[in-house]
């Protein structure tokens, strides 16, 4: 029988699951029936794709690297977001996003013939439904031996402020496990998923998280290898908020605040804020007894933030009564958007309302805030609660809640940008009929890194064989900044910072562009 016609039926042959590479070679059954080959009969060998023949790829079959057809080798990606929930904008977004980039490249032909497929899961942003995802994905197989990874067995919060590692023994990549975890959205979800998926050394890629621990520290040991990052970090956006802040006048630790999540998300972003405030004012340190101002709601549970604000209106009743003159207060909000627009509405309430406290403080004159919510606040969702509200009447006219409301960004401003991956993204939300956002934007950036990888990539796909093709990926040209890119000590792609302020239409202006380097303001 020709060679040709022999490898066709041997990649007709190669069977797979709907998440991984599952193969079970049925070759020699088909060939001998058809073929009348010797049951010694084996596929063709290869180490790149290139070695096999029109409409072949080299896969990984039962540990030897095979010949077999692309359209049976489709490269299977997990995503666990939520899209149900207080919190469910940010999981559709990001979602999107991603499948506007797995969908321009499958209809590009995928990569070399492999379509990219999602397998997708809803974790409503609760840990244990995210650590469940993860275990899915991975098909995970419990072992009795030791943990590969020290933060498999790191205690972690699930819910209810209990800790727990996620094991105490070793897990495996079972047979249907997909490549990698994609565009995990949250903090709290991440210290979940990210160790079972790192255990499994399964790649983690792309989290909607700026969270530095496990994805930008030592916690992870060695299994940091298959952690990559897309966007700055909280670290790095509190940094550009206190340089914002300082620009607006701030001057000590008395006038900032944190309205930020009880959790591990709102843990990153406070920390941040401390070593950024040190960073900017060395010589005005915080004193040892003495903290920056923090107040807390529970996560997925908005009817816990009046409490929060009613604290934060005495604490600044507190600082007006202790001073004098104008105070340039600045609020650094790690938060989501459904608390974060109660949270300003409730302040800005009180500042402007006609009671005992107008009088004796003039709050309404004498006090001038600014709110900056971190990127994962769910943007859109969040200038549109504030439009929704409309404005507040003060002594000199009706103030819009969008007012000195802004946002650090790890993405360009898609209303304005005009950079490659920006006009990319522009084209096919219009051409899917869709509604653009910061989040969706981050989806598809993330996603198209990802894919650059995976084109990058000539052999079978497994995840320690794409880790140095990452690390050693080309200038991408996305026009997202001069510092983009990985390397084998960088696993964090962008470290740039885009400021954005919310107009009183709801739209986004560009207020500054930050990098490591310092901050540089459109003004």
């Amino acid at each position: 029988m020709p060679g040709a016609i022999v490898w066709t039926l041997v990649a007709l042959a190669y069977d797979t699951t709907v998440r991984g590479r599952v193969a079970t070679m049925k070759s020699c059954i088909i060939a001998l029936v058809l073929a009348g080959c010797s049951s010694t009969f084996s596929p063709k060998p290869c180490a790149l794709d290139s070695d096999c023949g029109s409409g072949l790829v080299c896969e990984m079959v039962d540990l030897d690297q095979v010949c077999v057809r692309a359209s049976d080798a489709p490269i299977i990606v997990g995503e666990s977001a939520p899209i149900s929930g207080t919190n469910q904008a940010l999981g559709t977004q990001m979602k999107l996003g991603i499948e506007l980039a797995f969908d321009e490249q499958n209809a590009a032909g995928g990569i070399r013939g492999r379509q990219l497929e999602l397998d997708f899961r809803d974790d409503a942003y609760d840990p244990p439904a995210a650590e469940a995802a993860a275990r899915a994905f991975t098909d995970v197989d419990v072992l009795t031996t030791p943990p590969k990874c020290p933060s498999t067995a790191l205690p972690e919060p699930t819910d209810g402020g209990v800790s727990t590692p996620v094991s105490t023994t070793a897990l495996d990549r079972g047979a249907t496990a997909v490549l990698t975890e994609l565009g995990t959205v949250g903090t709290p979800t991440m210290v979940r998923a990210a160790p079972v998926v790192i255990e499994t050394h399964t790649l983690y890629f792309g989290a909607f998280t700026g969270a530095t621990k496990i994805l930008r520290d030592t916690t992870a040991g060695d299994c940091a290898k298959y952690v990559f990052n897309y966007r700055a970090s909280y670290a790095q956006e509190a940094q550009a908020t206190v340089d914002l802040f300082q620009n607006r006048g701030l001057t000590g630790w008395q006038n900032l605040i944190s309205f930020d999540q009880n959790d591990t998300y709102g843990d990153a972003g406070y920390n941040g804020l401390v070593a950024a405030y040190a960073a900017t004012y060395p010589d005005s340190p915080i004193p040892s007894n003495q903290s920056i101002a923090r107040f807390r709601y529970t996560r997925n549970d908005d009817t816990s933030v009046p409490a929060q604000a009613s604290a934060a209106e005495q604490y600044l009743a507190s600082l007006l009564a202790s001073t004098s003159g104008t105070q340039f207060v600045g609020v650094m909000m790690t938060d989501t958007y459904g608390a974060g627009v109660e949270f300003i509405q409730a302040i800005r309430q009180w500042q402007f309302a006609n009671d005992s406290q107008q009088q004796s403080l003039q709050k309404a004159t004498r006090l001038v805030l600014y709110f900056s919510n971190v990127s994962f606040v769910g943007p859109n969702a969040l200038s549109d609660g504030l439009v929704a509200l409309g404005s507040v009447a003060t002594p000199t006219g009706q103030l819009p809640y969008t007012q000195d409301v802004y946002v650090s960004q790890v993405v360009p401003n898609y209303q304005s940008d005009t950079s490659d991956v920006v006009t990319d993204y522009n084209k096919l939300i219009a051409a899917n009929a869709a509604t653009p956002g910061f989040t969706s934007l981050e989806g598809y950036i993330a996603a198209r890194v990802y894919i650059a990888g995976l084109l990058a990539h000539d052999g079978p796909f497994t995840p320690d064989a794409l880790i140095p093709t990452f690390e050693n990926l080309p200038d991408l040209s996305l026009g997202i900044g001069a510092t983009a890119g990985f390397s084998p000590t960088n696993h964090q792609y962008s470290s740039s910072v885009w400021g954005t302020a919310i107009e009183p239409n709801g739209s986004f202006s560009s207020l500054y562009y930050w990098t490591p380097a310092g901050i540089s303001f459109f003004e």
